[in-house]
């Protein structure tokens, strides 16, 4: 069995970086096309928005913007995948990180490294939408209120 300290300098070599930084990438080019694509369903088919068949705020321009944005959810996934499967794997989230290292396919710390990163990831996405997305919020669907903003919706959505 390996060392602490073998594993750890295992962690920090060449390739391990470039898989640290190809996890932080495509964990950034999921959340931004994700979030973003939730954040502008909502901007489009809001109030006052009518769809082309002349519906406002209608069931169907509702149903159109979910589906718009889970399409896009899944092929910012697919492309997130595709960009770093050959460097890191293609985990993009920290669960299949989790599932990797129980089964052994991934040291302890490369896993926590990878969790860095993928959460650095997601975070500069996030900042970015903020900042480039002035007053809009991400649109929440369900028994909670429509839109959820600050330390309530990181309680609620945990």
């Amino acid at each position: 069995m390996a060392s602490l300290k073998s594993r750890l300098e295992h962690s920090v070599t060449r390739n391990a970086l470039r898989s640290y930084l190809a996890e932080f990438i495509s964990t950034f080019i999921f959340v931004f096309a994700a979030v973003g694509s939730a954040m502008s369903s909502k901007k489009l088919l809001g109030k006052g928005v009518s769809e082309p068949s002349g519906l406002v705020g209608s069931a169907t321009a509702t149903a159109s913007g979910l589906v718009g944005s889970a399409i896009a959810t899944a092929f910012s996934l697919a492309v997130a995948v595709y960009v770093s499967a050959g460097v890191s794997g293609g985990h993009v989230n920290p669960a299949v990180t989790f599932g990797m290292a129980i089964g052994g396919h991934l040291s302890i710390p490369m896993a926590m490294f990878y969790w860095i990163s993928q959460m650095l990831g997601s975070i500069m996405a996030c900042l970015i939408l903020k900042v480039t997305t002035v007053g809009q919020h991400v649109p929440m669907q369900g028994i909670i209120p429509d839109e959820m903003t600050g330390f309530g919706a990181s309680i609620w959505k945990a």
